[in-house]
């Protein structure tokens, strides 16, 4: 993938996105497919677990939320990694389709453009990425010594197995501290993916933005190269019709980066909400602010935030990268065009006056006041289980 190669190589890592390159029926592709249904099996088997150890061990509220809270981030992981293997074609396609002539840089300008969002969403990838494995080593391998010494878990406690031997607990307790950290690095490549593909599409407006100011250099330079009137027409055309196909292509970009993610966004609205609340009523019952257990959730809440901040905030930025291109035709200097290029111009501005805007579900749009609100109904639950 020539796109958002951090966030793909920690999908490969974790053994849930097969390289492309690999030829089919290859020793490696058959290695990593085995690979990849080890790691899947891990994983469900660690859902599984605290599905009974959430749902039917717990003995009262408090013990409930101590391990719901967690149990649906692991389940959401687990639906982030379905449906990755359900959406792997579209978003192959998705690479292809930024490989397209009018998506690659054609001058300098364009080609900084891009360095500076590509630079942009490596920043944002590995900056999730120190913040979930700092939360998930808290959890796990800076309580190595604890859980040892304690006979407890880092998650669950419930195993289909007796833990009373330290050959079966010692085990028990690798697998889930390994599994936590298989979690955390799969939830920032996911994460980091559709914002990733958000920031392109952000890029590929900007780009558009740029070629929008330099269209009356361009139209100038095809009227001094022009041998006739209708060579000179012939050029206008399909300089503004490159603009316009360009910008329609990108309309059809973000559609496609809608369209693959907008399920999973909803389900990861839903549960964030959810785990939101139960974190800071959890944080809200600790006693002392220097532990292992304040640390470990209050970063496990910092990274669930930043998880829904990251859609939304760059999901605001996309819509306000596609007004723009109606200001970038609107700042060109009219009084050289001719009145039918302009007429061609008005209607990318009547385009433009319609912006992008991604959606969760396609009931909540992405924006920073959808996360003004997500908010709100985090505090609004978390006052009722207080209450309760």
């Amino acid at each position: 993938m020539h796109i958002l190669p951090v966030s793909f190589a920690l999908f490969t890592y974790t053994g849930y996105w097969r390289p492309v390159h690999f030829p089919v029926n290859s020793l490696k592709y058959w290695m990593y497919n085995i690979y990849s249904v080890f790691m899947f099996v891990l994983l469900q088997l660690f859902v599984f677990y605290g599905l009974v150890d959430t749902f039917v061990m717990s003995t009262s509220l408090q013990e409930f939320i101590d391990k719901c809270y967690l149990f649906l981030s692991v389940f959401g992981v687990s639906c982030k990694i379905v449906h990755l293997f359900i959406r792997r074609e579209k978003i192959i396609e998705l690479d292809k389709m930024l490989l397209k002539d009018n998506c690659i840089p054609r001058d300098v300008e364009e080609i900084l453009i891009r360095e500076k969002f590509d630079r942009h969403a490596r920043q944002v990838t590995i900056a999730c990425e120190i913040l979930n494995e700092s939360c998930a080593i808290f959890a796990t391998f800076a309580q190595f010594y604890i859980f040892l010494k304690t006979r407890s878990l880092p998650v669950y406690n419930w195993a289909p197995f007796d833990l009373s031997s330290i050959y079966v607990f010692l085990p028990m307790l690798i697998f889930q501290c390994v599994v936590l950290m298989i979690c955390a690095n799969s939830s920032v490549a996911h994460e980091t993916l559709i914002s990733g593909m958000i920031i392109q599409t952000c890029a590929q407006f900007e780009i558009l933005c740029h070629r929008a100011h330099i269209i009356p250099a361009l139209l100038m330079e095809a009227e001094k190269n022009s041998e006739s009137d209708e060579d000179l027409v012939a050029r206008e055309k399909t300089i503004i019709r490159d603009l316009i196909y360009h910008h329609l292509y990108i309309y059809k970009f973000a559609h496609t980066v809608n369209e693959a993610f907008t399920v999973m966004m909803f389900i990861q609205f839903s549960l964030i909400s959810l785990v939101l609340c139960m974190s800071v009523y959890k944080l809200s019952t600790l006693t002392s602010l220097f532990t292992l257990d304040f640390a470990y959730i209050f970063s496990y809440l910092c990274s669930m935030l930043t998880q829904i901040f990251l859609y939304c905030w760059y999901g605001n930025e996309m819509t306000l990268k596609s007004i723009d291109v109606g200001t970038a035709v609107y700042e060109m200097d009219w009084t050289t065009l001719r009145v039918r290029v302009m007429k061609d111009l008005m209607i990318i501005m009547m385009r433009a006056g319609k912006p992008v805007k991604m959606s969760s579900g396609y009931i909540v749009t992405l924006s920073t006041e959808s996360f003004m609100s997500i908010l709100k109904i985090s505090y609004s639950t978390y006052n009722f289980l207080k209450d309760s």
